[in-house]
């Protein structure tokens, strides 16, 4: 996995950590000032093909979970089959239908909060307009079937990586890392790991 600015949106930015023998990843997605996730959507409900682990580093970050239970008010959204550019090296959306969700939850973390998600979990991500929100996600083995079906009130039929996914070197990584407090109750969150080495 590579250094990655706008990853998946302007202004979030992904860099991995570590790799582990069993292939899971730990990595760090920094929201800078200028970041898009304070637009609905701007990244879609998704699941992930593993599950995982979020601990807030800095900034608030809001997690909003949806699922499928029958509800009075559900909403309907657009359904597309997922391409991860990640993944893939060229990433889309193919539109697939409709489907009802339901809103489940929203709650803001802080730092230091821990969140736990299951792989077939769907969610989508907020931060404030103008405000830095730094997270460490870690990978483990999924405890649910992964499919890369993703949901949305946009069209995202016309959707383009043009101008994400630019990779960068790890001087790049380092600068944003720089201004983050990698210490929790005296402890290493990255436990140790060096942040310029796989």
């Amino acid at each position: 996995m590579k250094n990655l600015i706008n990853c998946h949106v302007k202004g979030l930015h992904s860099f991995p950590i570590s790799l582990d023998k069993n292939g899971f990843y730990r990595r760090i997605f920094y929201a800078d000032y200028n970041h898009e996730l304070h637009i609905p959507f701007s990244i879609a409900i998704h699941p992930h093909h593993v599950d995982i682990k979020i601990t807030v580093l800095k900034g608030e970050l809001t997690n909003i979970i949806y699922d499928k239970a029958a509800t009075e008010a559900p909403v309907l959204f657009s359904k597309f089959l997922w391409n991860s550019h990640i993944l893939n090296g060229n990433g889309g959306f193919e539109f697939i239908g409709t489907e009802f969700l339901n809103h489940k939850s929203s709650k803001t973390y802080k730092r230091g909060d821990v969140i736990s998600m299951k792989a077939c979990e769907l969610h989508t991500v907020y931060v404030e307009k103008g405000e830095v929100c730094v997270w460490l996600i870690e990978e483990t083995v999924p405890t649910c079937e992964y499919f890369p079906i993703n949901y949305s009130l946009h069209d995202l039929q016309n959707w383009t990586s043009d101008g994400l996914y630019i990779e960068v070197d790890d001087s790049v990584k380092e600068a944003f890392l720089s201004n983050v407090d990698l210490l929790q109750d005296g402890k290493e969150i990255l436990l140790n790991q060096n942040l310029t080495n796989l």
